[in-house]
């Protein structure tokens, strides 16, 4: 997977406070896939199935979707020679300060995939435009960060040291986040591409996501994870349900992961589930589409 939103993922509207996100996320970069997106970098077994005709179809229904949900999509031309570029997301995080909406900090990352480093300028040349005031970081050699590894929740940053994370990026971000208020927690990710792939954030008090993702960020502290933030566990084998992106006061799943939805459903969250079976061979789902600014 390549990252993760308004679920609290990187996000200038961020469930930043106490309260929930309804509404709160109104702005997010997107890139349409081409051809090149059967070339994606991927562990997923059936990813020599991916359709680029078909993953075209799924991310323009995808933006559809978000923008009744009232989001504003920004659309980023296809990027023909690379593979991974319609997987916005780990190429650029977005912080207000804890509490607030406005964006007061872009971090342009450095993906630890040196094929996916082409990617980041444009969108960062984007951010810019959009958020005109806020300062901007770029994490240099030798730290390497995909915005996968990243989750934002309350006033908390939870980084995955990861194959793609190393702990030198995920310090630069640290420090970066720290100027902003938030406190920043690095935890280990072992068993699957990113930190993201295993748990995102619903609101500032709630989370989703497997027994594996919660154990990286307890691996990390008890303060990264609380008693007071809510934990909707599913089982391992769903993971690709994990990846829950928040937007319009909606849950946006993967369609697929039945277990993933009745959990959600039951702890009271509005879900839509969307097509998007082309991106998960590409080890992506619907938070790594998204940069929200």
């Amino acid at each position: 997977m390549k990252a993760d939103l308004a679920s609290g993922n990187r996000t200038s509207r961020n469930p930043t406070g106490d309260g929930d996100v309804e509404n709160s996320v109104v702005r997010m970069i997107m890139r349409p896939p081409g051809d090149a997106l059967r070339r994606a970098l991927s562990g997923h077994p059936d990813r020599d199935r991916i359709d680029p005709e078909r993953a075209r179809s799924q991310h323009a229904a995808f933006v559809e979707a978000l923008e009744t949900a009232g989001v504003v999509v920004t659309l980023l031309p296809t990027e023909a020679d690379m593979p991974d570029a319609c997987f916005t997301s780990d190429t650029l995080l977005a912080f207000s300060r804890p509490g607030e909406l406005q964006t007061a900090l872009v971090v342009a990352t450095l993906p630890g995939a040196p094929t996916r480093r082409p990617e980041v300028p444009s969108v960062l040349a984007c951010a810019r435009r959009m958020a005109p005031g806020a300062d901007v970081v770029e994490i240099r050699d030798p730290g390497t960060l995909d915005g996968g590894d990243v989750i934002i929740f309350g006033g908390r940053v939870a980084i995955g040291v990861s194959a793609r994370t190393n702990e030198a990026g995920a310090r630069q971000l640290a420090t970066a986040a720290g100027r902003f208020g938030y406190r920043a927690f690095l935890c280990p990710v072992d068993d699957r591409l990113h930190l993201a792939s295993g748990v995102t954030p619903l609101s500032a008090r709630r989370l989703i996501g497997t027994r594996s993702g919660f154990q990286s960020l307890d691996a990390a502290g008890p303060e990264v994870a609380p008693d007071d933030v809510e934990r909707l566990v599913i089982e391992d084998k769903a993971a690709g349900g994990a990846n829950v992106l928040v937007a319009g006061g909606r849950c946006f799943v993967a369609r697929g992961f039945p277990s993933a939805v009745a959990t959600l459903a039951s702890a009271g969250e509005s879900v839509v589930e969307v097509e998007l079976d082309e991106f998960l061979f590409a080890d992506g789902g619907p938070t790594c589409l998204v940069v929200a600014i």
